[in-house]
């Protein structure tokens, strides 16, 4: 038998951090909008006679073989097959089986691509074990096996992204996490195709811009932490009612709100060259920009008139970044299953 999977990754338009819990509990709520797009994370599961998992990365070009035992005992926290051993651990496939995966973001993206994996991942094993596990429930095992990975908290947003597909308004509440899909027009939602250009800019080198460390400065009350986040909260409702309206003037002014304020979270949030590309873009006819994910390197968001793209650009690709696919997709987590 074959099961393959695959989960779009996502680009955060308003409200990225306040996924973490409990950050959402001490801000009395949050809320978190992002977009599925045409990245992709892919897992193939090929069962087999032999006992026991082979795991090969295809982006890596690395490959790990574990036995019943190894699978069940070893430690492998360190290692870059760690996330993708605590998932297989957790759902016990009890067949030999090949895993075979695939993230095409570039590594550091800030897209959410190792949570996607995650969740590819746990839907062909859940498709595999027949357990029929729902939507929400594999997405609260996988937060759980994934702060356990990492070792800190972790945000929840990508997993919403990667399961359900879309432009979403993810409520973080005392009551538990409510998805709201947003019901864009086809119109609306071609507008924001059109507009849109995602570029990379290079992994982060700034450890300080982590999502942990800007909730150890609302904890600790550094700076202006506090009030920047509080910002981003009032953005980020801000954003899914205009999206809603398919407010497109507002929601370009909301991205460069969210930016202006997310930038002073930390030191290394920005950096020279994000600032010269956002400058650049912006000279070119860019509406709105934003780095995706916590910052200081990773994927930016680009909105610019269609006549303005190819300027648009010329002008981030000058500042060293690559550009990558680029439209929003309404569907989620799929799987197709062989023989």
């Amino acid at each position: 038998m074959i099961i393959r999977a695959k989960a779009p990754n996502r680009i955060d338009l308003s409200g990225g951090t306040l996924d973490i819990y409990p950050l959402y509990v001490f801000m009395d709520g949050g809320c978190t909008v992002n977009a599925a797009i045409d990245l992709y994370s892919e897992v193939e599961l090929e069962t087999r006679e032999q006992p026991g998992i082979e795991i090969h990365s295809r982006d890596l070009d690395l490959t790990l073989s574990l036995s019943p035992e190894e699978l069940a005992h070893g430690n492998y926290d360190d290692s870059v097959f760690g996330l993708l051993v605590q998932i297989l651990r957790f759902y016990r496939p009890q067949v030999g089986l090949r895993v075979s995966t695939r993230n095409h973001a570039p590594k550091g993206s800030g897209l959410g691509a190792s949570s996607a994996l995650l969740i590819a991942l746990s839907g062909a094993l859940n498709q595999l074990n027949k357990t029929y596990y729902d939507g929400e429930t594999l997405i609260r095992f996988g937060a759980d096996l994934e702060a356990r990975s990492l070792g800190v908290p972790t945000g929840k947003q990508d997993y919403y992204g990667a399961m359900y597909g879309g432009i979403s308004a993810i409520h973080f509440e005392t009551a538990g996490i409510r998805r709201e899909e947003l019901g864009l027009s086809q119109t609306f939602l071609d507008t924001l195709n059109r507009s849109l250009v995602i570029s990379f800019t290079g992994d982060s080198h700034f450890s300080g811009t982590n999502n942990w460390n800007m909730m150890k400065g609302y904890i600790d009350n550094i700076g202006h932490t506090r009030d920047h986040l509080k910002q981003i909260k009032t953005t980020a409702y801000a954003m899914r009612e205009a999206l809603r309206d398919g407010d497109f003037d507002q929601v370009m002014a909301l991205i460069n709100e969210e930016w202006n304020n997310r930038k002073q979270l930390a030191e290394g949030v920005s950096t020279p060259q994000i600032d010269r590309m956002i400058a650049g873009a912006a000279a070119q006819g860019a509406l709105a920009s934003k780095i995706c994910g916590a910052g200081g390197g990773g994927c930016m968001i680009t909105f610019c008139a269609p006549e303005h793209r190819s300027a648009v650009i010329q002008a981030i690709e000058a500042e060293g970044a690559r550009i990558l696919p680029n439209r929003i997709v309404p569907h989620g987590l799929t799987l197709h299953t062989e023989g």
